[in-house]
């Protein structure tokens, strides 16, 4: 049985997140691990939070795993809260893919052409070191064009430069890269469709 730690936030209100991703992966009869990197009250979406960072916590419990030998077979990153948090979760990502553990990152910042309430553009230069580490990154469009610091097309976006904006994320250090919740219009619609580049 595969082990996995995922390293995301924990929302009080709504089915994100860990509170999503546990019963799921636990389901699919993988051995999963947590990390919490923030209690948060509720989606950002609401306009009104209140988020608890936990980087010490993390530190300390981090500490105590390397202590205990605890290892896994993949690590997930999300939400990711300061920049101190950030270069703990890169440290650890580094440390654990020298040992030949697979990295994926879900660089969670923003969807539908803007960033998520709370997230600034300090979080997205923050994601772009993350991204480096990483063996596998599933940003959605919106986030992959802040990270490559390209325009959101919002009447949606060719194949064409879907795939290009994929190629400046490999340019960024991510390995494979999977862009979910592309706008992508087809043989000339006016209609983008929903589809998925990587």
């Amino acid at each position: 049985m595969s082990k996995l730690l995922l390293i995301n936030d924990l929302a009080g209100y709504g089915k994100v997140a860990l509170s999503a991703m546990i019963p799921i992966l636990s389901h699919m009869q993988y051995e999963v691990c947590s990390l919490p990197t923030a209690l948060v009250s509720n989606t950002l979406d609401y306009g009104k939070f209140e988020i608890l960072e936990t980087t010490s916590y993390m530190k300390n419990t981090l500490q105590v795993w390397d202590e205990l030998g605890f290892q896994f077979d993949a690590v997930s990153t999300g939400f990711i809260v300061s920049r101190p948090q950030t270069e703990l979760v890169q440290d650890f990502c580094r440390a654990q893919k020298a040992k030949g553990t697979r990295i994926f990152t879900d660089p969670i910042m923003g969807d539908e052409g803007k960033l998520y309430n709370g997230v600034g553009e300090e979080t997205v230069a923050l994601m772009r070191e993350l991204i480096a580490t990483a063996d596998y990154i599933v940003p959605n469009y919106t986030e992959a064009a802040y990270l490559a610091g390209v325009p959101y097309q919002c009447g949606g976006t060719t194949r064409v430069d879907l795939y290009a904006l994929a190629d400046k994320l490999h340019a960024l250090g991510a390995g494979s890269v999977l862009i979910t919740s592309g706008g992508c219009c087809v043989d000339g619609s006016w209609e983008p469709i929903s589809c998925v580049v990587g």
